[in-house]
Parts: structure tokens; sequence; C-alpha cells
């Protein structure tokens, strides 16, 4: 009897102390004194695992504005800061970071001049540039390679996109050769640092044909190659995403639809330089887990009834917006995340496009996410698991990522977003699905205090599997009463 009732007991704890080893910890924490009403705070998160963090503080009538940019290590101390004499009315608009230097954009005084500071992240050195640019009013993308710029900008003739080339060293705008307009937005920008080459991959579509375009230009904004991936008569693409690192033969990982070019089907794998035979397609309904938001009853009915369209030559009747995330590299291939959602606009959206606040959003009310998914591949293309995240009541006004993801080489993934003070996450080790909420409370410094209140909160994926859970907490102390701070918390899975 002894054996009997051991062995149930065993495999329970084999059971249960992987979940509980999943839990994720807070092991530091920092609160900065600040003025709630004074003071805009962006956190930057940069690959060599530090945050760097700018804060504007207004002045008075006869003062201007402070910027002053810090650094923070892993454990959240503070390595250096530095004020940077910037123009009173300076807005923060983007960054880069290509070792060792982090390069920040910023509005300048007039519309016509943006401003681009540059530190060195070992040292602290700042230098900063300013540029009149008087063809654009805003810059949605910014990448850096050997002190060349390149970047997507709003055109103030027309609000299309275009991508610029700018010298550091001499100031020279150039314009880039590429299609733009409105048949065409921009699907992914990636620079490839030890090939010293920017590739930028296109979505063009008339509304009835849809291609995917691949350039690749030099430092110097040359253009060195150019790549088609086109329609077949059932599969049409219309975005894609490219992995990181191999230029040229690289993988292009996107969704494509059957017809309406409105609404995906499936996702689709293929050399950046493919032919139609080399592309690989997965549909919705070819994958483990991406109906796990619904109800497993509604589920059944829904394979069931595809499967019936199927059997009988129609076309899928499951039809949704996706947009994409980045590519993430693994030891064994790539990771592809995304967001599923749904709106009352009547234009349609794949991917990233722009607008006046960044992405396109004309006649949109809001936009609602269903889920978020991720999906491995190996570096063939070979889909090898997915995986879902169900989202409740997600809604934004603007047609960019929710979500935040974080992964190891190993693969595992943790896609997370902010409520208030807790943080939502999901857990993935490739296709195992688990179907629980997890929530995690965000921590005072203090354990003998309590956070009353949050505002403005926010969370980035950090560096491996770490994020940064940012915001306003009004915390109260047993000693000396309320008093607002502007936190960061390290949240480690």
């Amino acid at each position: 009897m002894y054996k009997v009732c051991l062995l149930p007991l065993f495999i329970l704890v084999l059971a249960v102390t992987p979940l509980l080893a999943q839990e994720p910890a807070q092991p530091a924490r920092i609160e900065l004194d600040l003025d709630f009403y004074k003071t805009n705070v962006e956190v930057m998160a940069t690959p060599d695992s530090s945050l760097l963090v700018l804060t504007r503080t207004e002045g008075n009538w006869s003062t201007p504005p402070t910027y002053e940019f810090t650094k923070y290590n892993p454990q959240l101390q503070s390595v250096w800061s530095k004020k940077v004499e910037l123009y009173q009315l300076s807005k923060y608009m983007n960054h880069y970071y290509t070792s060792p230097f982090t390069y920040v954009a910023l509005s300048g005084e007039t519309d016509d001049d943006f401003q681009f500071v540059k530190l060195d992240m070992n040292t602290g050195a700042v230098t900063k540039h300013e540029y009149n640019i008087s063809t654009i009013d805003s810059i949605y993308v910014f990448k850096v390679i050997g002190d060349n710029y390149f970047m997507v900008c709003r055109s103030k003739k027309d609000s299309t996109p275009i991508l610029l080339h700018l010298n550091e060293q001499s100031g020279e705008v150039k314009p880039l050769p590429a299609t733009y307009g409105a048949e065409s937005s921009f699907s992914d920008i990636l620079a490839h640092a030890p090939q010293q080459q920017l590739s930028v991959v296109m979505s063009e579509s008339n509304g009835r044909v849809s291609r995917i375009q691949t350039k690749f230009f030099d430092a110097d904004g040359k253009l060195l190659k150019n790549y088609f991936i086109h329609a077949r008569s059932d599969k049409r693409p219309l975005a894609a995403e490219i992995t990181p690192g191999n230029t040229e033969s690289g993988l292009l990982i996107g969704n494509y639809a059957n017809r309406n070019l409105r609404y995906a089907t499936g996702f689709f794998t293929a050399p950046v330089s493919a032919e139609p035979d080399d592309m690989r397609y997965y549909s919705f309904l070819q994958l483990k887990n991406f109906f796990r938001y619904m109800k497993p009853k509604r589920e059944e009915r829904t394979r069931e009834r595809e499967k019936t369209r199927l059997e009988l030559g129609k076309e899928p009747g499951i039809q949704y917006r996706v947009l994409l995330h980045d590519i993430y590299p693994t030891n064994n291939g790539y990771i592809l995340s995304a967001e599923i959602y749904f709106s009352e606009s009547q234009n349609g959206g794949f991917t990233r496009t722009y607008g006046s606040n960044g992405y396109l959003n004309h006649n949109v009310k809001t936009y609602r996410r269903t889920q978020a998914i991720a999906l491995g591949f190996d570096k063939n293309g070979i889909l090898l698991w997915d995986n879902s995240f169900p989202l409740k009541d997600m809604e934004s006004y603007e047609l960019k990522p929710t979500v935040e993801v974080a992964y190891d080489p190993k693969g595992k993934v943790v896609i997370a977003y902010p409520d208030d003070d807790e943080i939502h996450y999901k857990i993935m080790n490739e296709d195992t699905y688990i179907d629980k909420e997890t929530e995690l409370k965000l921590l005072p410094k203090n354990t003998d205090d309590k956070i009353l209140s949050t505002s403005v909160s926010g969370v980035i994926s950090w560096y491996n599997l770490n994020f940064a859970a940012f915001g306003w907490h009004q915390v109260k102390s047993s000693s000396s009463g309320s008093r607002t701070v502007f936190y960061i918390n390290k949240v480690s899975f």
C-alpha cells in the first residue's frame, strides 16, 4: 500500500514543480522622485542589457526644460547621467542601438528640423547633430549603419511613407529608390551590421494582385539587390518579416490571402530569392493552437466547418487580420510573433503601415485583439510548433503592437502586457498550451510600502527573458505617508 500511495504523490510533485519554477521574479526596482505633472519619461532597452532613460522636466516661466539621459545596468543601478541641451519643445521620436552607441531621434526647433543624439553607452559621451529636412514631418523607423541613418518618414507633400538616407558627417539627405504610394507599404526594415547592409521588405497590392519586394542597400544607400515574391492564383502574399543576419540567404516569414486581400488565411515561409516552388504555406487550420481563444465547442465547430468547405473546393471561411512582429533567432531556427485583430475600418492592414501617428489609422474607432501568437520554424522555414495567448478586452486606437515578446535561444517565449499594477503574461514552451490566466502583481521597493494607484503603465522586452515594467505609482509608506514616484521593475522569467 505504501508504494501505491507514494507513486501518485511523486508524479504530482513532478507535475507541479515546473509550473512553480516558472513564476516570474522581481529582483530589482527603482523609484525615482519625479514630478508627475512636470516630467515626461522615455524608457529604452538596449541589447547590451542596459536601460536608457530620458527625462524631460519642465522649468518655470524663465527656465527652459531640462533633458537628461541616465543609463542603468541590469540591476537597475545608475551607471551615468548626462544632461543634453535640446530645444524647448523637443519630442522623442525613435531610437536605435548599434554597439557601443545608442542614437536617439528627436524633433527640432521648427517642423523642418530634426535632432539626433548619439550616446556612447560605455562612457556616456554625447554628441548631437541637427539637420534641416524640409520634405518630412515625422520619423517612424530609424536604423544606423556606420553613422549612416536610414529613416522611414512621412512625406509632407502627400503623407506617403518614404525611405531616406542621411550621412551623419556630410548632412546629405537623399531618398532611396523604391515604389511608394497607396498600393505599397513598408513591411519590415532591418539593419544587418556584419554585412553593412540594410534590407527593406515592402508589401505591394492594387486590390486584386499582391507581391512582396525585398531590397538590399549598402551603408551608403546604394541599391545592391532587388527580389520579388509574386502571387500564385490561390495564394497571395500580403506582408513579411525578414530573418536577421543572413541578408540574401535569409528567409521571409509572413502571411498570405487566398482571394480577399483584406484578410489573411495563413502564413508562408520562403527564401528571400524564392522561386514559386520554394515557398511553404501553412493555413490557420493547420495550426494546433490558433483557435484556442475560442471555447472548445466553438473551436470544434469551426474546424469541422472549414474542413467541409475545403472538401467541397470552396474558399476558406476563416479570415483574420494580422499584425506581424519581428522575427527572433533561436539555436534551431526562428520565432515569429504576431497579433490577430479586427476593426471597424474598411481599410485593410496587415503589418506596419504609417500615418500621422506612425500607423495607418483611417476611419478607425478601435482595433480589437483576439490573441497573440508565436510560431517556431527551423532554418529552412519548416513549421515546428505554434502557440497562442488569448487577449481579452484588448483594444487600441492605433495599429501598433500591444504586447511585448521575450525569448531565449532555446525557443522559450514569454508574451506580456501591462494592466495597471499587474503584468499579464503567457509562457510558451513550443506547442504546449497552458489554459490558465497568469498575472503578476508589481511589488513596491520596500515590503512595508503599499501601492495605492498606477498611471501610464508600460512594459518593454529588455534582454533574454527579462522585461522592464514602468510607470507612475502612488506609494504609501508606513513612516512617511504617500508619495508619487516613477518606477521601473525588473521582471525575470
